[in-house]
């Protein structure tokens, strides 16, 4: 059991397995996290009269805000159905990653521009061990924090915790470049910071630019990924009585995922007989695709549907 596991399973229990639940957790680590890098940068750069760890610190600060909206995704997104919205809420996940990924290219073109500046106008900076070292403290906790989010949403297929994660990231980033940029002044390579901050701007709207594209296409409606598909292939082929399916859909609303087919059977079944076969198809897979909504359509083999 990795550390990541360790939290997830002390702090949440028994409900270790709720998506929800692994959200609000996120979140909240994130808040509690960027409020103690917060106190611990500023108040350090008020004892060494740093104006870089203060203004980092206050971009720590300004980091509570991607995950509040993180907490409101998930909150607003387990909302159960309702008339309104007969499929629930789900897909505010996917809105929550569009806020945070338009937030990720704000923080790449602030970042772009700052490493521009530098390369044209170079500063020397006087290069003070303590700084650096609370510098790559702050990384490595910022790293952590990244690392945390990413684990959570590979669990539970979250983006918004993906998109939370690169966010920190960014941060983390942010952080390694000022720690770089005193090295680098101290070796006289007063342009290294710039440089490299220039790069990893252009990573950060990369990411950004992936995750709207990402949540863009689930909002609109994309096709089911490859490895559904197969799964559900497997479980159809493999029911004995089933000679071909065709007419596959599935509609993905983050909370549930809505799958219809049409099976084909042997033109001697009695209706009852194919209705419990449509049953068993319907049931298997329910029994392996989580929060799956199925309905099986019964075609006589060879027999017109219009």
């Amino acid at each position: 059991m990795n550390f990541n596991e360790w939290i997830v399973k002390k702090i949440l229990g028994k409900k270790g397995d709720s998506k929800k639940y692994a959200g609000y957790l996120e979140g909240w680590v994130s808040i509690i996290g960027n409020l103690i890098l917060f106190l611990f940068k500023y108040f350090s750069g008020l004892y060494l009269g740093s104006i870089s760890l203060i203004a980092d610190a206050f971009h720590s600060l300004s980091d509570v805000l991607t995950s509040v909206v993180v907490i409101l995704g998930f909150k607003l997104g387990s909302k159960p159905a309702d008339k309104e919205h007969p499929y629930g809420h789900g897909r505010i996940e996917q809105i929550a990653t569009l806020i945070i990924a338009f937030l990720l290219l704000i923080v790449a073109y602030d970042l772009a521009l700052s490493s521009f500046n530098r390369l044209l106008k170079p500063q020397k900076v006087e290069f003070d061990l303590l700084i650096f070292i609370l510098l790559i403290i702050s990384f490595l906790f910022k790293e952590w924090m990244a690392r945390f989010s990413i684990y959570l949403g590979k669990r539970f297929d979250a983006s918004p915790l993906i998109a939370d994660a690169w966010h920190h990231r960014s941060d983390a980033i942010a952080t390694l470049l000022v720690a770089i940029g005193l090295v680098g002044s101290k070796l006289g390579f007063y342009r290294l910071d710039g440089i490299l901050g220039v790069f990893v701007s252009l990573l950060i709207a990369w990411v950004g630019v992936d995750l709207i594209k990402s949540a863009t296409n689930f909002l609109i409606g994309e096709a089911p990924s490859d490895e559904l598909v197969k799964k559900i292939d497997d479980i159809v082929i493999n029911t004995p009585g089933v000679l071909n399916y065709h007419d596959l859909s599935v509609h993905d609303y983050q909370n549930e995922k809505y799958i219809t087919l049409h099976i084909e059977v042997d033109n001697n079944l009695t209706v009852k007989e194919a209705h419990d076969l449509a049953l068993r198809v319907q049931d298997e897979i329910k029994a392996k695709i989580e929060n799956s909504q199925v309905t099986v359509h019964v075609d006589p083999r060879g027999e017109r549907e219009d």
